[in-house]
């Protein structure tokens, strides 16, 4: 199982054949779906701290998000200041939600990951990561800049203790603990990497699209025609970590890298006092009343949807979550798994806890392991 906890769960179930290949796979979730119906009926004010609240991972994501797809509904824009504290939270929970999961979602032999290397360091980086999202939630993370820089600090401090190469050199070799991880990755080359189908801000109107014919449905299991679709740091940034040999080091060292190019930006951000929306927001106005937003969490890219009725109250509304692409029944790590020389027994979960880890769910995930019976 992995290290997040949350609503629902997703079921990996694996079938190897004779050689100890991967004959067939599936997989499947229960988280629940729909939540997007809490908040119809709402005030739109309401619905960006409830969003927060309603989710333990990646919550500020969820309130900007909300936010920015209600003023696209609406037809308004954002402030340079509101903008700016959207980009800085994201940025700073993007940095906290990536180190935790690369210290601990991990599995590692011994069955557990080095807590004792990483509580400390991990501990410092959250609280700081929540003081700026706690600003950057108000809107006034630009207006705060000098008093949240130390914040920033505080998680590259913590970030370097773990191992994660320096701000801007996101190129360099791991240390200490993000090493030890690495090199086991680097270890255990049973699948090489591939080149995936990234999802991008291009494809943010097909997404809309989608979401207005399906709602839910596309939400719970969304598919682009014709593509198997991947979000998230190797979708982004394969190509620096297309080197590796080993499918799991390769995504580990994109994780990283990422990592460090967003604490770089977070730290430029809050020195310089300007924050672009590149590829960490994007907001797509849509018919009259309706509106899409996206955040580029650790996890991948991050939708919300919204229309409004005449009475400028929430009528629909739906949220589409990088885990569901990633872990689609026919989505890329479902993919990768097929065929994959696992081998059997202990070595062959271990493998594949490993893969589930480095595509990095949202929720807890569970692997049934058999072997296919032979005459």
């Amino acid at each position: 199982m992995s290290a997040h906890s949350g609503p629902g769960a997703i079921y990996i179930g694996v079938e190897t054949d004779a050689e100890g290949c991967v004959a067939s796979a599936s997989v499947r979730s229960n988280r629940p779906v729909g939540l997007g119906r809490l908040f119809i009926g709402r005030p739109p004010q309401e619905v960006p701290a409830l969003a927060r609240q309603l989710f333990s991972l990646c919550g500020f994501a969820h309130g900007a998000a909300a936010r920015l797809a209600i003023s696209a509904a609406r037809g308004e824009g954002s402030t340079p200041h509101e903008t700016f504290s959207d980009i800085v939270g994201a940025l700073a929970e993007y940095c906290a939600e990536s180190l935790r999961s690369a210290a601990l979602g991990w599995p590692r032999i011994d069955g557990a990951p080095a807590l004792v290397d990483a509580a400390a360091p991990l501990r410092e980086a959250l609280v700081a990561a929540r003081a700026i999202m706690t600003a950057a939630a108000q809107g006034n993370a630009f207006a705060r800049r000098a008093e949240l820089l130390p914040a920033a600090q505080i998680i590259a401090e913590a970030a370097r203790a773990l191992g994660l190469p320096e701000a801007g050199k996101g190129a360099s070799e791991p240390q200490g603990l993000f090493a030890e991880i690495l090199a086991e990755a680097r270890a255990d080359a049973f699948l090489h990497p591939s080149e995936p189908d990234a999802l991008q801000s291009v494809d943010d109107a097909a997404v809309a699209q989608a979401i207005e014919r399906n709602g839910d449905r596309f939400a719970a299991a969304p598919t682009l025609p014709h593509r198997i679709v991947e979000t998230g740091a190797f979708a982004r940034c394969w190509l620096e970590a297309r080197s590796e040999t080993s499918a799991l080091a390769a995504r580990l060292r994109a994780r990283l890298f990422a990592t460090s190019e967003t604490l770089d930006h977070l730290l430029l951000a809050l020195s310089e006092g300007e924050a672009a929306r590149g590829a960490h927001i994007a907001v797509t106005p849509l018919a009259e009343g309706a509106g899409i937003a996206a955040v580029e969490t650790a996890r991948g890219r991050l939708y919300h949807w919204v229309r409004l009725d005449r009475a400028g109250d929430v009528a629909d509304y739906a949220l589409l979550a990088p885990t569901e692409w990633n872990f689609h029944p026919a989505g890329p790590f479902a993919a990768a798994l097929l065929g994959a020389p696992v081998g059997k027994g202990d070595a062959a979960r271990l493998r594949v806890r490993r893969l589930a880890a480095v595509f990095d769910p949202c929720v807890a995930y569970q692997i049934e392991l058999r072997e296919r019976a032979h005459a």
